[in-house]
């Protein structure tokens, strides 16, 4: 274990499984597939929508189990940037580490621009409301509080918080299937959806799912990590697939009455509560799109904090990222830093005048080349570490390949068919990110111990 900081340390074995698969849940973000997302990849995927997350959530089981080669074995702070760092050099270290701020920020940023949308939602059921101005730096305020006084009660806060919200979607699915058939044959047509519209869906589908890995940054904080780490990195998974499967193919089969399409709805669970003349349970709905948005929020600045902490400790950022409050126990700054850039691409979309819709989409979409990059890394990783360690096997290889060959079906569809502006130069955005962190860590630390 390596040592974070000289005046403080974080606070080891206090996180319960429960606590570090809130972690990752709460990332995930259930609610807001069938709130924001289930819309936009109906668009793509029409009725195939569904079999978008399942075979979304298969490729990232696969990549989850060459995560475990790593977590079964090992943990640290940061641990999925220390896994790139330790097997692919300074290079995959630096690429990594930018690769999962670039994700969590754009994540975190995507979704206070669901929050301030959320927020006037909420508003309006009373008449007023809620600006954006006020909504989003407030959340971020509270999230960054919550984060460094302790990390065992933000946990609690997003499990609590996210139960709360998938309470009342499941509440409306059952209902759902109170009053239509449980099977739906249009949804059963896969082969009628052109490859390369639900290739783009199952891409999307990722930016719903990804979260999951967030687990392996709690290795220090984590009660046996190497036990409950591996185990919350696969639950995350199933239960998030699972979820998402249930949620969508639900939400179109409640919707064939709708006389305006899944795609075309803003608000497609307040439409269905209407369908199915449980109105009440659209100010239900949107409190939990509040909580779920919020636990997000929350796990996403506690994570990216993380991993900047981590690569402080190897010298590839300032060392006062790694500074942890002898107080309460958490890295302080990294956490100021985390939220404090959410906050600013946040408002600086807004100044330019994008919808906070938009914010979220964007923002999903932007975090989603980070994501793939880091899961691929760690696909490549896990083999080479293994036979570093004298652990390698056939079906290990035949796992990070999958990995890798699946993952190749999101990324491709991040460059065609041409998405349309801004969308198309997201790409270059990234890209040029990389090249200029990769360049100002060789510049600073001329790669002498990054690895």
């Amino acid at each position: 274990m390596r040592p974070m900081m000289k005046n403080g340390s974080l606070r080891s074995g206090t996180l319960s499984f429960a606590e570090v698969l809130a972690a990752s849940i709460a990332l995930i973000g259930l609610t807001m597939t069938p709130v924001l997302i289930a819309p936009v990849i109906y668009a793509y995927a029409g009725n195939a929508t569904w079999f978008a997350y399942a075979f979304a959530g298969l490729m990232l089981i696969f990549v989850a189990l060459n995560l475990n080669q790593f977590t079964r074995r090992e943990s640290a702070t940061g641990s999925m940037y220390n896994y790139a760092a330790d097997n692919l050099g300074w290079f995959g270290g630096a690429v990594g580490g930018w690769s999962l701020i670039w994700a969590y920020v754009f994540v975190g940023a995507a979704v206070f621009g669901a929050l301030g949308l959320f927020g006037q939602q909420f508003g309006a059921f009373f008449g007023h409301p809620i600006p954006v101005w006020l909504t989003i730096p407030s959340i971020a305020a509270i999230c960054w509080y919550l984060s460094y006084r302790d990390i065992a009660l933000s946990t609690i806060v997003m499990l609590v918080f996210e139960s709360a919200s998938v309470l009342v979607i499941l509440t409306l699915i059952f209902i759902v299937f109170t009053k239509h058939p449980l099977i739906d044959p249009t949804q059963f047509t896969v082969s009628s959806v052109p490859f390369s519209t639900l290739g783009i869906g199952i891409g999307l589908a990722i930016f719903g799912l990804v979260g999951f890995e967030s687990a392996t940054a709690f290795g220090e904080e984590a009660h046996q990590p190497l036990i409950i780490i591996p185990r919350a990195v696969i639950w995350s998974v199933v239960i998030a697939t699972l979820f998402f499967v249930l949620a969508t193919y639900s939400e179109v089969v409640g919707l064939h009455d709708s006389k305006t399409t899944l795609d075309k709805l803003d608000a497609p669970l307040g439409t269905l509560s209407d369908l199915l003349h449980v109105g009440f349970l659209r100010v239900l709905i949107t409190i939990g799109a509040i909580f779920s948005a919020f636990s997000v929020a929350l796990a996403c600045v506690n994570t990216a904090a993380r991993i900047m902490m981590a690569m402080a400790s190897r010298g590839l950022l300032p060392k006062r990222l790694a500074f942890v409050s002898p107080r309460y126990g958490t890295p302080v700054t990294a956490l100021l830093i985390s939220a404090g850039a959410m906050l600013a691409l946040t408002f600086g979309a807004l100044g330019l005048h994008v919808r906070p819709i938009d914010i979220f989409g964007y923002g999903g979409t932007l975090s989603s080349f980070g994501f793939i990059v880091i899961y691929g890394m760690i696909a490549v990783a896990a083999p080479l570490y293994l036979k570093r360690i004298g652990e390698l096997r056939k079906r290990d290889v035949v796992i990070s390949a999958v990995a890798v060959v699946l993952l190749l079906v999101p990324l491709a569809t991040l460059f065609y068919p041409v998405p349309p502006p801004p969308s198309n130069w997201f790409v270059y955005w990234f890209v040029g990110y990389l090249v200029a962190g990769t360049a100002l860590i060789y510049a600073t630390t001329r790669p002498r111990s990054a690895a």
